[in-house]
Parts: structure tokens; sequence; C-alpha cells
């Protein structure tokens, strides 16, 4: 009996310290926490952020900041897509160049560690044409000349240029062993 009686003991003072440190810190809380500040909030029910029904939107009256698009020009690939070369392609009567590939002209011929010549020009224009060919394809562009722009695209989120590096390529074939 006397054991028991200890432990209920025991709980009570360890309910009480517990419930002393819980009061600790709502005053200190109460004490150290600013006024209310009187910022007027956007009111849940006031139905400007939240409807049922889908509601038009001005953007010329909107309230919130529209950031601008990073990749504006947009495409998907179709029979007007040309491939020029593995940095080069022509759409709508448009060249793009791609930014950071380097250009590897569509004749030329590499060599591979085996010393087996290869058409490394036609196999990069295909790297390219496959890479621009199998998604939806968003670029930023800046115009070099009438219907010529320098173009930096992603395609579902990946760097083209990224993707075009990671094609591996040989040693360009000079003529000469």
């Amino acid at each position: 009996m006397r054991v028991i009686a200890e432990l209920l003991l025991l709980a009570g003072r360890v309910c009480c310290a517990f419930a002393a440190v819980i009061g600790a810190m709502a005053l200190a809380s109460y004490l150290v926490a600013s006024p209310v500040d009187a910022t007027p909030r956007m009111d849940a029910e006031s139905g400007a952020i939240w409807t049922s029904v889908p509601v038009h939107v001005d953007p010329g009256h909107q309230l919130y900041e529209r950031v601008p698009d990073r990749y504006p020009f947009k495409f998907s690939a179709d029979r007007s897509l040309t491939v020029i070369d593995n940095a080069t392609f022509s759409l709508d009567g448009n060249t793009f160049v791609l930014a950071g590939v380097p250009r590897i002209a569509p004749r030329a011929l590499c060599v591979d560690a085996n010393g087996r010549r290869l058409a490394c020009g036609q196999n990069a224009a295909g790297a390219l044409r496959t890479v621009l060919r199998r998604g939806f394809i968003a670029c930023s562009r800046k115009a070099l000349a009438p219907k010529l722009f320098m173009v930096s695209c992603l395609r579902d989120g990946q760097d083209l240029a990224g993707l075009l590096k990671g094609v591996p390529r040989p040693q360009l074939f000079t003529g000469a062993r």
C-alpha cells in the first residue's frame, strides 16, 4: 500500500511540474507577444480568392503581380520543322540557332576510338531532330537578324543544349592520319 501511495504522490508532483512549465510558457508568450497588427487581411469569405464557379479575371484589374514568362516562344514540332545541322533548325520561315551548342557541319566525318569513320554531322543533326520531335518546346529568343534568332530552349523542363551535349561525339576526321 505504501508503494502505491508513493507512486500516486510522485505522479501528482510530475503533473504539477508539467502544469507549472506549461503555465510559465503561456505567461512568457503573453508577455513577449507583439500586439496584433492592424494590417487588413483579405477575407476568405469575400469570394476574392475562392469561388465555386469559374470566374473571368481581367488581367488589367488584377491585384496580383504577373511574372513575365522566361520562355515565351512555344511550339511543338510538325512538318514545317527542318533541322539544318546539330545546332540550327528552321520553323515557319524563321531560322533558330541553339545557344551553347557547338556547331558540327552536316557532312562532317568523325573517327571513333577504334579508328572507324562515322557520319557525325548527320548523327548530331539526327539527335537534334529527335529531341525537337519528342515533346513540347519552350524557348527564349533573341533576334540576330530578320528571321534569324538565337534561342535557349527547354523540353519538359530540361535545357536542350544540355540534352544535346550529352550525345557522345567522336573526334572530327581531318583526312590525315
